[in-house]
């Protein structure tokens, strides 16, 4: 089997905000897999915040954030784009791009207090969107009589798998399995049917999961 990618992104376009001495920080962060995608959702920030001070921005792209370019617009070098682009490679949370509006309160927050508030937008936005996974897993197909249903779906929810149950002559639930736990689960549930369960391997598969706090 080839070698599973692994990585992780947010659901969709979010926004948070954070005040730090009456500057306001507006953190938005948008999907994206593309640079093309990430210039356009900037472009169209720049465009809703046209007012603003600074729409300092950061982008990482690729499976390994292979693709990566920050910009401090007009900021001091080095205590914007760099630092959200620092947040960024340090969660690991790829296809992304970050911009953060900064309209300013009057009150000069000096080199140090840019970076913390430019890090610290970036990494409170992150931690609040929805994100999900993006990976692959190996179906496992299991037809059991309706009698089995109850303990095998509290099985695979105590072991939080994903599945889907479909009902006909009998159940068959489709559980999204890690290669490496696959022998064990499919073990595990002919013990506990008694050699009943029908499980059957289906082809590895690309999946996005949702990932919940």
């Amino acid at each position: 089997m080839s070698e599973p990618i692994e990585f992780i992104t947010i659901m969709e376009e979010f926004r948070n905000e954070y005040v730090v001495e009456k500057s306001r920080f507006i953190t938005t962060l948008y999907p994206c897999s593309t640079g093309e995608e990430a210039q356009a959702f900037i472009n169209r920030i720049n465009k809703e915040f046209w007012d603003a001070r600074h729409n300092c921005t950061a982008f990482a792209l690729g499976p390994k954030q292979e693709k990566q370019r920050s910009s401090d617009n007009g900021e001091p070098a080095g205590t914007a784009g760099k630092p959200m682009l620092e947040v960024l490679k340090k969660t690991g949370i790829t296809n992304v791009a970050v911009v953060v509006t900064r309209y300013f309160g009057g009150i000069k927050l000096g080199a140090g207090g840019l970076i913390r508030a430019y890090s610290h937008s970036v990494a409170e936005a992150l931690r609040l969107a929805p994100k999900e996974l993006h990976t692959t897993r190996i179906p496992l197909q299991v037809t059991i009589d309706y009698a089995l249903y109850g303990a095998v779906e509290r099985y695979v929810q105590d072991n939080d798998l994903h599945y889907e149950s479909s009902f006909g002559e009998k159940v068959t639930l489709t559980i999204l399995c890690q290669l490496d736990s696959l022998e064990r689960i499919q073990k595990e549930l002919q013990d506990m049917s008694h050699g009943a369960a029908n499980c059957v391997e289906l082809n590895q598969t690309e999946v996005v999961l949702p990932l919940y706090k």
